[in-house]
C-alpha cells in the first residue's frame, strides 16, 4: 500500500530536522522573529522579487539573513555544493 503524499512529506521533513538540528533551530528562530516583528521580510536582494526567502549564511547567527527569491536562493546553495 502506498503512503499518502502528505505523510511522506512529513517523514522527509522529520528526517531532515533530525540530521540538521542547527539549521532547523535557525529556521524556527527566523520564523519567530518575523512573526513578532523583530525581523522584516524584504524583497530578493538580487532581482527585487517580493516573494523572497531568508537565506542563512551562518546558522550560528539565525537573525542575520539575506533575502532571496527561490531561484536565487537555490543558486546560492548549488554554488556551495549543497542542496537547496
Amino acid at each position: 500500500m502506498m503512503q499518502a503524499p502528505a505523510k511522506k512529506k512529513h517523514q522527509r521533513q522529520e528526517r531532515w530536522r533530525t540530521r540538521n538540528p542547527k539549521q532547523h533551530w535557525a529556521h524556527r528562530a527566523t520564523r519567530s522573529a518575523i512573526k513578532s516583528g523583530l525581523l522584516v521580510k524584504s524583497p530578493c536582494e538580487v532581482c527585487g522579487d517580493p516573494n523572497s526567502e531568508a537565506h542563512h549564511p551562518d546558522y550560528d547567527r539565525p537573525l542575520l539573513v539575506t533575502w532571496l527569491c527561490r531561484k536565487h536562493h537555490r543558486a546560492v546553495h548549488y554554488r556551495k555544493g549543497g542542496a537547496a
